[in-house]
């Protein structure tokens, strides 16, 4: 989709949050300030959370939820500097868990945990770009799925 508002964006989250089952992987791709908080914000409000922290968990690394259809958790890779600390945040054990959806944002810092994490459950993998094509508050959103590999 091209030259998508933040309105599209988050009617778009919607309609993929309907698609979601316990197990799944959503990774959130894209350059600082694309708009993968924002999306996930919207994901977490239509998976039922009413009241997801305003930014993305950066600082915290990972928020755990409980929603209505199980338990959700969003990790921001960002500030991650080593692998180590990939463990010694207990950060592999959310995606092993084949009752957990996980939302994960900047995973692509880490591509040996990130191939990993591929091989885990069915995937969702969302791409957000500054639009070539609209205003400079629109967005380019690509979403592709993968089937459980297991």
């Amino acid at each position: 989709m091209r030259g998508c508002s933040e309105a599209v964006l988050v009617s778009t989250a919607a309609e993929l949050a309907r698609e979601f089952k316990l197990g799944d992987r959503v990774l959130l791709e894209g350059p600082m300030g694309s708009g993968k908080t924002t999306f996930a914000r919207a994901l977490l409000l239509s998976l039922g959370i009413r009241q997801p922290p305003e930014g993305s968990p950066s600082f915290a690394i990972a928020h755990e939820y409980d929603a209505p259809v199980g338990g959700v958790v969003h990790i921001d890779f960002y500030r991650i500097r080593s692998e180590a600390e990939i463990d010694d945040a207990g950060i592999p054990s959310y995606y092993w868990e084949r009752e957990l959806l996980v939302i994960s944002e900047w995973l692509s810092l880490w591509p040996e945990f990130e191939a990993q994490v591929r091989k885990s459950g069915r995937l969702w993998q969302v791409r957000l770009e500054f639009s070539t094509t609209g205003a400079a508050d629109q967005r380019d959103l690509e979403i592709a799925f993968q089937e459980d590999s297991l």
